[in-house]
């Protein structure tokens, strides 16, 4: 009797012992397949950077109408509500060209998208090839009522090559 016992004791043993042995080859390769992806991957980005290089090299004149995208462009109010406010986000996605002195129009457009009024002028400030910036909040003509939305547009910048 302790001999039927002792035997289905080691069977269940053995079954416990393959059970591990499985999990742990299971596991040892979802490592291994994970560690040659994560591989691939970070050899596969490093080969991205002299396409960039090529794309900075074919861009021979500036194009700031091109090169700058504005990411966001907010209207409000001053705090006296009387002027227009803009809060601007630029983006420089040239890779060779630093822009400064951005110039800008700004447009209200009324009820039948005819444009009322438009602002023109410049923005005083730089932005590095690939560069993301935030614009300081700036005062620009007043605040018409009667317009029902708004247009800011980029129209020009003084490049330089870095």
């Amino acid at each position: 009797m302790f001999e039927e016992l002792e035997e289905e004791e080691r069977g269940k043993k053995e079954e416990r012992n393959k059970l591990l042995r499985m999990t742990a080859y299971l596991v040892g390769a979802i490592l291994v397949v994970g560690a040659i992806v994560y591989i691939a991957s970070r050899g596969h980005s490093k080969t991205s950077q002299p396409v960039q290089s090529l794309a900075a090299a074919r861009q021979t004149a500036p194009n700031p109408v091109n090169d700058l995208k504005i990411v966001r462009a907010i209207m409000g109010k001053d705090p006296s509500g009387i002027r227009v406010m803009w809060s601007v986000r630029l983006r420089n996605k040239s890779a060779v060209y630093t822009y400064s002195d951005i110039r800008y129009e700004a447009r209200f457009i009324g009820p039948g998208g005819r444009t009322m009024a438009a602002n023109r002028d410049t923005i005083k400030t730089s932005i590095a090839p690939g560069e993301d910036k935030e614009i300081p909040p700036f005062i620009d003509g007043i605040y018409d009522a009667s317009s029902s939305t708004y247009q800011f547009v980029l129209l020009g910048a003084t490049s330089a090559a870095q």
